[in-house]
This record gives C-alpha cells, structure tokens and sequence, in this order.
C-alpha cells in the first residue's frame, strides 16, 4: 500500500513537472514569436524605409547620368550651369536619403538585431561613397567650367597650359571616384541594396578608369599639339558616300602646330598626291590576304579598307612623304559627322562657289550628295574632290582665327572620337600608345579582342552610293551549356538610290553593276580572337575575318548572316561583348538578344538602339 501511494505521488510530482516544462517552454516559444514578429515589423519597417532612401539614390544616379549624357553639358556656358544644377540636386538627393537611414528609429533598432547588425552601417557606407562620388564629379565640373570661362582658343593657338590644369582635375576626379569603388567589400548588403552596392562599384570603377584614360590622353595631346616643338600633321578628309571601314580618302590638308599654335600650309585633292609605286609600309599578313589586291600603300581610295587605324595613319604618312618629300609626325583622319560637329561648335562656313552657307544640318547633303549631281560617269572629279578639302579649310580658318571656346571644341572633338569619326596616328611611340589604349587610335581589337565584334559595310566599286544605303545589324547570341556562346549577325542593307537614276559618277554602274543605283556592298565582320566562324575567317586587325559580297539593287534589301563561335563565353559568372561601330553617315541601328537555355540571367536579354559609339553588353548567369 505504501509502495502505491509512494508511486502516485511520484507521478504527481512528475506531472507537475511536465506541466511546468510545457508551460515555460510554451512562454518562451511566445517570447521567441513575439520577438520574431518584432523583428519582421522592423525589418519591413526597415527595409521600406531603405528602399525609399534607395529609390532617392537611384533618382540622384538618374540625374548623374543625365548630365554625363547630355552633350551639352560642356559645351556651352548654359548647357555646364544646367549640368551643375543636375549633380547639385543628385548630392541634395544623396544628403537626404543619409538624414532618413542614420536618423531612423527603427533602422536604429534594426541595427541591434541579429543579422542585420552590419546592414544599416553598409548602407550608410553606399550612401557616402556616392556622396563622394558625386562630389568628385561636380568640382571636375565646376573647374571645367571655370576653366573654359577664362582658357580660349585665339587665332589658332590652343591653350596648353588650360589642358595641363584640366588633366590635373581630371585624374583627381579619377582617383577620388576609384577610392570609393568596393571600399566596403561590398558590404555584404542584401537583396536590392547588394544590388545597388554592385551597381555603383561597377559605375565607380568604370568611371574611374575612362577619367584616368582622359587625363592620360590629355597629357599625350600638349604634346601632340606642340608642346615641346613644331609638330606637322596631315588631315585626312574622309569621304562617308564611298565607306571604306571609314570614309574613302579624297582630300587632304597639311598643318603645322607649335606651342598649340596651328596654321595651314597646303591643301588638296589626293589626286595631287599620285603614287607610282606602293610605300614600303609593312603591311600585315592578313590585312595582305583580304586587301592587298586594293592597293593599300599606294591607293589613297583604299588606305583604309582595313579596320586597324595604326597601319592605316603610318601608310597616310609613308604615302603622304612619298608624294611630296615632306614628313609628317602624325595623321588626323575625320569625316564628314565630325564636320559636322565642328561645325555646330565654330558656326557656318561660306565656300567659293556654294550657293548656300555650309552648317552642320546641312554639310552631309552637301558634301555626300548635292556636289555629284550633274557629274557623268566620266567627269573630271578634282573640283568636286576638293570641296570637302574646302570645307576642312574653312573650319581651320575659322578656328584660327578670332576667339573660340576651347571645352567647346573638345567636346564636339570627344564626341566624334566617340563614334570613330575622329582617328589619330602618331609617329611617337609614346603618344601612339596612350591614343590606342584610349580609343583615340588603333583598331577595334586595342582592348578585349577576346570578346569584340565589328561590322563594316564597304563599297566595292567607286560610286558614291553610301549615302543612300541604310545598314542595321542584329546579334543573337545562345549560351550553350558548355558556356559556350554562339553568336548569329545579321546584316541588312536597303539601298534608298531612286529607281530612275541616269548613269553618273555618284551612281554607277561603270561597267561593275547591272544598272544605276546598284550598290555592291563588301560587307565584312571582325569576331572575337580566339572565336571560330562558319565562314574561313582570316585573322585581320587582331580580330578574325569573314566576308560576304553582295549585290543591293536600288530600291531593294538585302541581308548575310554571320555566325560565330566564341568558346569559354561565360567567364567569373559574366557573358560579355564588346561592339565597335563603323564610322557612317547614320549611326547603324543595332539589336542585341540573348537566349540562354538552363541558364539564369540577370539584366534584360535585349536591348535596341544607335550604334554610335563602342557598346559593351554583360549578362550576370548561373546555371539553373
């Protein structure tokens, strides 16, 4: 009996205890919830109020960028006071988006929690690099804007020391800017704030490095320009109604500069400089293979079928001192958009003979168009050679004379190296060399010829149909599971010549083409190094050749397709590509799609618009 009560009692005391574990353990499981739902109200709290404060940040990039693009930005007085009025609202921006993340309560108690203990001090790190950021981009502004206010170019001679305090302001910009790309290691932010961490450490360095690529090319430029002693250069005028990879040469104008002074000493038809032999240019084994039959070292037409601007400026010198006996310490070679932008900045242009003044509205019609018209296929084409020669001259003129905004003048120069309507060639090896890494200079291959294409539509024969014919270009590009990518482009031409053209000189056919208004477009794509294509590739310009010849009657499209393999595409988690325009009258309407089979991909797939300047495309992908 006492054995029995002994064990109820036990049980009892058991159950008690039981009840009581259950009880704490229910009170702490409503503690933990409690605390968790805490947590998640201040977390949702919190994030919204991040992400308000990023939506402020992506406002102030918008405006950033704004007046990065617009090309107005430096070039008139109004156009920098616009600009500055821009970044002074983005740095209002990023102060307030700093006020509501450090000045908040719940972001404050956020702080205190497991796992988001290092969130709120990250974010207030982005916020702080931008800050900088944008600081170090309104000082370079405000300088340049003081800088132009007082540094003119007058009667010809460009200020050198200006380009020297502008190169100073340019590198400082640089290396405050690179300072604040990853000085957190990213920060280990989450979700969209990761995502706007990455973000501005790609646009930080990117823009941190095309400053120090600026300041360097500025430093190479005083001395282009004379700094350290008479310098004679030759201007090749480029001709964008007969497309070689830029405009055929037609006429050409010799300069000298010394201390940045410049003046002309003799201009012309290259129907003046003849050749009766080639020069003794080395000339590359595959440029050799695929133009040597043109004549390059010896056709001045042709100097430029190839895309690699350093063979083409050393051949325009070699050429130039074969023709004359003078030599040349480097080439200028612009088209007519680059006129144009000269054009817009230096005012209109009277020439001798040209009912109409000459502007940049209306110089592409002029020169590409209206100077043919009447001319038969066998007309003597000295006078006609020379206009765009005459208009160069004028520019010259106009810029040696009187006074001129130097920041004007370089950015409407920028703008044409920007879509390769403006190439130098210099016989210093130094200057060469920072004008090839800068994109001043060179082919498309001086950077990442692993990943770069380059299309050129060229004109077979010696009509002046360009002016008519309208390229576009589509890319498709599929990631294989190997990470491979294959990549299909598509070229098509329609040629707009009017149907009813008579025989002349601008439209043809001189005997190559069936009738008037024919185009036979060359067209050629350079691909990745390293890459494989369908078509035998040659290895040109360090990139690999393919070709197709094509008859576009008047009035009709057509279109080749390209297709090329590049091999290891997907590197570090990144796809890749790099495009390189060609110089045209039009920039070429490009088009950009990625398919990506059992692959995840981060950023749209597609993308449409002007090829007027080199555009590089990256896709983040992980397998599936």
């Amino acid at each position: 009996m006492w054995r029995h009560r002994s064990g109820r009692r036990r049980r009892r005391q058991f159950d008690v205890r039981g009840r009581r574990r259950r009880e704490w353990v229910l009170r702490r499981a409503w503690i933990v919830a409690g605390l968790a739902l805490v947590a998640a109200v201040i977390g949702v709290v919190g994030l919204s109020q991040a992400l308000r404060a990023r939506t402020l940040m992506i406002g102030a990039r918008t405006s950033l960028q704004a007046a990065v693009d617009d090309p107005a930005a430096l070039s008139t007085p109004q156009g920098r006071a616009a600009a500055l009025a821009q970044v002074d609202g983005a740095v209002t921006s990023i102060g307030i988006a700093r006020s509501r993340i450090a000045g908040s309560p719940v972001l404050a108690l956020a702080a205190a929690l497991p796992g988001l203990r290092g969130q709120r001090a990250a974010f207030i790190q982005l916020i702080d690099d931008s800050a900088a950021a944008a600081g170090a981009g309104r000082e370079l502004l405000a300088a340049v804007d003081a800088l132009a206010a007082r540094t003119q170019v007058r009667d010809g001679a460009v200020p050198l020391d200006g380009l020297a305090e502008l190169q100073q302001q340019v590198q400082k910009a640089g290396e405050a800017i690179g300072f604040r790309s990853g000085v957190s290691g990213g920060g280990g932010l989450w979700g969209p704030l990761g995502d706007a961490r990455r973000q501005f450490d790609e646009v930080a360095a990117s823009s941190a490095r095309r400053l120090s690529e600026g300041a360097e090319a500025l430093g190479a430029l005083r001395t282009f320009l004379g700094s350290g002693g008479s310098r004679r250069y030759l201007i090749a005028a480029q001709n964008n109604a007969e497309m070689r990879d830029q405009g055929a040469v037609l006429s050409y104008v010799a300069v000298s500069l010394r201390d940045g002074r410049m003046s002309i000493e003799r201009q012309g038809s290259v129907g003046d400089l003849t050749l009766t032999a080639p020069t003794a240019t080395p000339v590359p084994r595959g440029t050799q293979e695929v133009f040597g039959s043109l004549r390059p070292t010896q056709t001045w037409q042709s100097v430029n079928a190839t895309a690699d601007f350093a063979f083409s400026g050393q051949a325009m010198a070699d050429m130039y001192r074969q023709a004359t006996g003078q030599a040349v310490d480097g080439v200028i070679a612009l088209d007519v958009p680059a006129l144009a932008g000269l054009l817009g900045t230096v005012g209109a242009v009277s020439i001798e003979g040209v009912a109409e003044p000459v502007t940049a509205d209306n110089v592409g019609r002029l020169l590409l168009n209206d100077f043919y018209q009447g001319l038969g296929p066998t007309s003597d084409q000295s006078v006609r050679r020379e206009r765009q020669g005459d208009v160069v001259k004028a520019v010259v003129d106009r810029i040696t004379s009187g006074s001129r905004d130097a920041v004007s003048l370089g950015r409407a120069l920028g703008d044409a190296a920007r879509g390769g309507h403006l190439r130098l060639w210099s016989a210093d090896a130094t200057e060469e060399g920072v004008f090839e890494r800068t994109g001043l200079a060179g082919g498309p291959a001086t950077k990442d010829p692993d990943r770069t294409f380059h299309v050129a539509v060229q004109n077979r024969t010696a009509s002046k149909l360009d002016y008519f014919v309208k390229p576009s270009v589509r890319q498709d590009i599929r990631l294989t599971n190997e990470g491979d990518a294959v990549v299909r482009t598509t070229v098509v031409m329609e040629n707009q010549a009017p149907l009813d053209a008579s025989p002349s000189y601008q439209f043809g056919p001189a005997g190559i083409t069936d009738k008037p208004g024919d185009y036979l477009a060359w067209v050629l794509l350079w691909g990745p190094a390293g890459s494989r294509q369908l078509q035998s590739g040659v290895g040109e310009s360090g990139l690999n050749l393919s070709q197709f010849v094509v008859v576009v009657p008047a009035g009709e499209r057509r279109e080749v397709t390209f297709e090329t393999v590049v091999p290891g595409a997907v590197r570090d988690g990144r796809v890749e590509i790099r495009l390189v325009p060609q110089a045209r009258l039009e920039p070429v309407p490009l088009e950009i799609r990625l398919e990506a089979p059992g692959w995840h991909v981060g950023g749209d797939r597609s993308w449409q618009g002007p090829w007027d300047r080199v555009r590089t495309f990256r896709w983040d992908v992980r397998r599936r």
